[in-house]
């Protein structure tokens, strides 16, 4: 069906619209890491710095604890222990989600054994479950297992509160998959886990891709539970670590913006890299 001149008008100017309003913050925040404070703070405010710098980059990497820092204190180090925090505690809690969800998920979408449906509905179902009705009960576990302002802690409420949704999506994907193939291997005499890891795991490939990336985008970017269970450098992520530069006078703008850019890079780029998997997944195909 061929649309006519006024209909492909209107679709390229609202896709312009949401294009403009997805992109516009990143763009005033990559221009505003590349200002000083004193063009931030101009009136009437520009959109282009003046005399674009990298002195909120050298600050936030090299660290700066003086007033010239617009009050804001950054200390040698911290925000890149901060995204290598980040980066460990993402790719941990990533693997032993994966682990988890694709054994799950291939077992409630294969196998046959009593209650199936009942055990895979009521762990799908804490989906639903916010986590801040949960931090009191929460932090309390976590102290007493002595998990407090550990990268372990984090991990194991990473994984347990991400590998429903991750298990969910696995096994509505296994089901979308040629049983034709594995019931081949098993009449050829192999096991049910020969068949599993050299012809299911490969029809997965596309969908183990898919859901990295949003296992990594979700992990990534949470924000309450580090805030609850971190106290110190030795475990604290980015996504933490950047509200602290906020001062309680006066904030250092630039500063502020470029440690924005930079924590945002990692899951720009893993979403760029696999989109195609992750919109086939979610689509339900390979």
């Amino acid at each position: 069906m061929t649309r006519s001149p006024a209909a492909q008008l209107v679709r390229t100017v609202v896709i312009s619209a949401i294009v403009l309003w997805s992109l516009a913050p990143i763009g005033i925040g990559v221009a505003t890491s590349l200002s000083t404070q004193a063009d931030v703070q101009e009136i009437p405010a520009h959109w282009l710095p003046h005399h674009a710098t990298l002195d909120a980059y050298r600050s936030l990497l090299g660290g700066t604890g003086d007033s010239r820092a617009g009050g804001t204190v950054s200390e040698s180090g911290a925000f890149a222990h901060a995204m290598w925090n980040s980066a460990s505690i993402t790719l941990m809690s990533t693997l032993a989600i994966l682990c988890v969800a694709i054994s799950a998920g291939y077992a409630f979408a294969r196998l046959r054994f009593p209650g199936r449906g009942a055990l895979f509905w009521a762990i799908v179902a804490t989906i639903v479950v916010p986590v801040f009705t949960v931090v009191i009960a929460l932090f309390g576990l976590m102290a007493d297992a002595h998990l407090i302002d550990r990268k372990l802690g984090l991990v194991l409420v990473f994984v347990s509160t991400t590998t429903p949704l991750a298990m969910w999506l696995v096994c509505n994907y296994v089901k979308g998959l040629p049983a034709e193939p594995e019931e081949a291997a098993l009449i050829d005499g192999c096991t049910r886990w020969q068949a599993f890891w050299h012809v299911v795991l490969p029809q997965m490939r596309s969908g183990i891709a898919a859901l990295s990336a949003i296992v990594v985008l979700s992990v990534w970017g949470e924000f309450l539970i580090p805030l609850l269970l971190t106290s110190t450098s030795a475990s604290k992520p980015v996504t933490v670590l950047i509200p602290e530069y906020v001062g309680k006078y006066t904030t250092n703008y630039p500063l502020l913006a470029a440690a924005g850019v930079l924590a945002l890079l990692p899951p720009a780029v893993v979403a760029l890299v696999l989109n195609r998997h992750i919109r086939g997944m979610l689509s339900g195909s390979s």
